[in-house]
């Protein structure tokens, strides 16, 4: 039986009238949002050998059970438990490894090693450490039938798993253990989801290429940078289409349409205030796109917009200054961006203790740059806010803290990825 595939959101052709923007009051519920409204993309079979960090498409289930057959769990001697009783057995026959099971003679052993195929009519195994052997026959403390149960030292069949079970559920991540279980069931071509196309669009007038010689009031572009950085380094990301708009709506507006007329999510840098050069709410919004937000009770990042695009692209608009371009694309993009490439959940942060706690609070949460420490305890880094970028260099990642909270935890702690 074909297990059923997770469903397929196809994008549709036409403009989504854009939403009122709801209040959330915290990063998660957000984030949470948004995720609710984002469709995955559609599935293709590839290699195995290619799959590293891809994304399942079908539950991986066993096409036999596991292990197939009985298997001894230690080397030794296979053996009945009703002949062991003497302290002496005399060997006859090998059990090995990818060859069928041989039939256990009466009041005889058989030498076995880890994974053989248990013979027919044994149900015990004695391990070569409580055994002595001379010549074929071997010797053991008769004592030991007492202690020992049935099966000993034996793994049954379909002990791991019956035939036809669900090893994993759609949505997986192939890691090294997965693609081992994928081999192991057989399935050398696996179903996975797309990788996707993600555009970069960073905005401002003061911004410059990184090659270029800025004048005191310019700006290069280490946000584009940023986020490239942090998007190559994911295995759903196929590829990153980067380009540049000046503060100008129209040119914002002709920029953004050209990025997702290609591109399954579009982040852009900058231009997502309130100010009276910040047009990037308003060029969404003549795309036709659909807010989900824009503005969340967090520090660094509160002005940050997330919208679906016109055929159900992700959209996130993230501020400009780079320490919150970093911060929030690793809290929502990073995220968003595994949703629709097929991830069944976000992953789990850990919770790290504040080392040097120093009980400042804002009524907001609060996302600081922090040093992961050698006892795995968060250092906190001082740092001139959200436009120092060296104070961000030196740092492994940020921690969240709810508003008007000062004490040292422990916080989720977010590790800048590499």
């Amino acid at each position: 039986m074909v297990p059923a595939l997770r469903p397929v959101y196809r994008p549709s052709t036409f403009a989504m009238p854009p939403l009122s923007s709801p209040t959330f009051d915290s990063p998660a519920a957000a984030l949470a949002a948004l995720l609710q409204r984002l469709p995955t993309v559609s599935h293709e079979t590839i290699q195995l050998s290619e799959s590293r960090g891809r994304i399942l498409a079908r539950p991986l289930l066993t096409d036999r059970p596991s292990p197939a057959l009985d298997v001894s769990v230690m080397d030794g001697f296979a053996a009945r438990l009703a002949d062991i009783s003497s302290g002496t057995l005399p060997i006859c026959g090998d059990a090995l490894i990818g060859t069928p099971p041989i039939t256990l003679a009466p009041n005889s052993a058989a030498r076995i090693v880890t994974g053989a195929p248990i013979p027919h009519g044994a149900d015990c195994v004695l391990r070569i450490e409580d055994i002595s052997v001379a010549g074929d026959t071997i010797s053991f403390n008769p004592q030991i039938a007492k202690s020992l149960p049935p099966n000993h030292f034996i793994r049954r069949r379909g002990e791991n798993a019956p035939q036809d079970a669900e090893v994993l559920p759609a949505g997986t991540p192939i890691t090294p253990a997965v693609a081992s279980a994928l081999a192991s069931c057989g399935i050398s071509n696996p179903l996975v989801f797309r990788r996707l196309r993600v555009g970069i669009l960073s905005t401002g007038d003061e911004v410059l290429s990184p090659e270029a010689t800025p004048h005191p009031w310019q700006l290069r572009d280490g946000n584009s940078a940023a986020l490239e950085a942090l998007l190559s380094s994911l295995a759903v990301v196929e590829s990153i289409e980067a380009s540049h708009a000046p503060d100008d709506q129209r040119r914002i507006l002709a920029a953004a349409s050209k990025l997702l007329s290609r591109c399954d999510a579009l982040l852009l840098s900058g231009g997502v205030s309130m100010g009276h050069r910040d047009h990037v709410p308003a060029a969404l919004a003549q795309l036709g796109a659909a807010t989900i937000f824009h503005k969340i009770p967090q520090r660094p990042g509160k002005p940050i917009l997330a919208a679906i695009g016109p055929r159900q692209q992700l959209i996130l608009g993230l501020p400009g200054n780079p320490v919150s371009v970093l911060l929030t694309a690793h809290r929502f993009a990073i995220p968003a961006v595994e949703h629709i490439a097929g991830s069944a959940s976000p992953r789990n942060q850990p919770a790290i203790t504040i080392a040097n706690p120093d009980k400042q609070t804002i009524p907001l949460w609060w996302h600081r740059i922090v040093r992961l420490t050698q006892d795995g305890r968060a250092e906190l880094i001082d740092n001139k806010g959200s436009g120092d970028q060296i104070a961000t260099a030196r740092s492994t990642g940020f921690i969240e803290i709810p508003p008007n909270t000062a004490d040292a935890g422990p916080w989720p702690y977010y590790a800048w990825r590499t």
